[in-house]
């Protein structure tokens, strides 16, 4: 072998050797820049979801505190209370009334004004009903409902099971309404607002609801009972299921202390609030207060990049994630290693370049390359001159 070629094959194997070697700095630098992208960008969307939840919850309270203050609803309250008491069995009359008897179907009773039953409550149900059930269903609320201190529910607007039972014994005592109301009670204080879990309530055919309670007070001060609003889970799952720019695999949800969803997944068909379990690690960490980003394997047993915010929800304690299956994140970074490889092509290809233009003008050829001192022989045909 020439020298030569010795020369190029020892100078493209180093460049080829150097070459790789960037080359695997590069993929592995890209993978992990690509990598730290989707990380920041899932815990902004785990930050946004966050803030979105706990805007609606803020809202709700405000709305909750106002009318519990409002001298129109107090005094609807204290009058609510007088006819309660007023003669025996009203409650029984006014639930027949708006209940069993409602002209309207389950799930329309709202629709019924004024019962023609002679009484003094329907008299002022007429009166305030209207506006009440204009709020809940401009405002996106379930229910509003008023609720008595010995805990009678005087007044709904859906007319559900729930109307005109008591709190303190009655059926649904041991619901979600029913720890918000002996939380407002026992508190009493202004403002206080006390916030449920989300629970299946049974009144309203077993879906999730969350309640908002407050105590009201007349102008002196005396405890008049509690205001309330049921919350449905349609604003938190319009909110939470949003996947636009979250790739084919990204979703995030939310997880309460039973380590069940309080919303549903992305990659299930059927609901999974309050039904699928998630009992990972990141969960378990954003439930103690943590927030962070790991990949772990989910719920489903698939990889993922899972980033996990806590959520305080009233006494209880919530888990927000957001997450993206492991191998979408490599394919997104694949999709940038072409352009990178051309890159590294055209340097290598540059570096041959410069080596055989240098070695051309600074380096000794091959002899059998050069061209050779020739020795003129002496005589009348070899000389230039005589």
């Amino acid at each position: 072998m020439s020298d030569a070629v010795r020369f190029w094959v020892g100078w493209s194997i180093a460049l080829a050797l150097l070459v790789g070697l960037a080359a695997w700095s590069v993929v592995q630098w890209n993978m992990n820049n690509y990598t730290q992208l989707v990380s920041d960008r899932l815990l902004l969307l785990a930050e946004l979801r966050r803030g979105a939840v706990q805007e609606y919850f803020s809202t709700a309270e405000a709305e909750l505190r106002f009318w519990g203050s409002n001298p129109n609803m107090i005094d609807a309250q204290a009058e609510l209370l007088e006819i309660w008491h007023s003669e025996p069995g009203m409650a029984a009359r006014v639930r027949d009334a708006y209940v069993e008897s409602n002209p309207n179907p389950d799930g329309f009773r709202l629709n019924l004004d004024h019962a023609d039953d002679g009484t003094d409550y329907s008299v002022l149900h007429g009166e305030m009903h209207a506006r009440a059930r204009l709020f809940v269903t401009q405002r996106g609320y379930y229910d509003f409902l008023l609720i008595s201190p010995d805990g009678d529910v005087l007044y709904t607007v859906e007319k559900e099971d729930d109307f005109a039972t008591n709190l303190e014994d009655g059926e649904w005592s041991d619901s979600g309404l029913g720890a918000v109301y002996r939380r407002a009670k026992r508190e009493r204080k202004e403002g206080t607002i006390a916030i449920s879990d989300m629970q299946s309530y049974a009144p309203s055919n077993g879906d999730p609801a969350i309640f908002m309670a407050t105590a009201m007070h007349d102008p002196a001060g005396k405890f008049l009972g509690v205001i309330a609003f049921q919350l449905p889970t349609d604003r938190i799952l319009g909110i939470m299921n949003y996947t636009s720019g979250m790739g084919e695999t990204g979703e995030t949800y939310l997880v309460g202390q039973d380590k069940l969803m309080r919303s549903d997944s992305r990659f299930i068909e059927q609901s999974t609030v309050l039904s699928q379990a998630v009992d990972t690690p990141t969960v378990q960490r954003a439930l103690s207060g943590e927030h962070g980003v790991e990949f772990i394997e989910d719920y489903r047993g698939v990889e993922v990049m899972s980033v996990y915010l806590p959520m305080q929800v009233g006494d209880t304690s919530w888990a927000v994630m957001a997450e993206i299956d492991r191998a979408e994140i490599g394919v997104g970074a694949a999709r940038e290693r072409p352009a990178m490889a051309g890159i590294l092509s055209f340097i290598y290809g540059l570096s041959l370049w410069s080596v055989w233009y240098w070695r051309g003008r600074h380096l000794p050829g091959d002899s059998s390359m050069q061209v050779a001192d020739l020795d003129f022989p002496d005589g009348d045909g070899g000389g230039f001159g005589a």
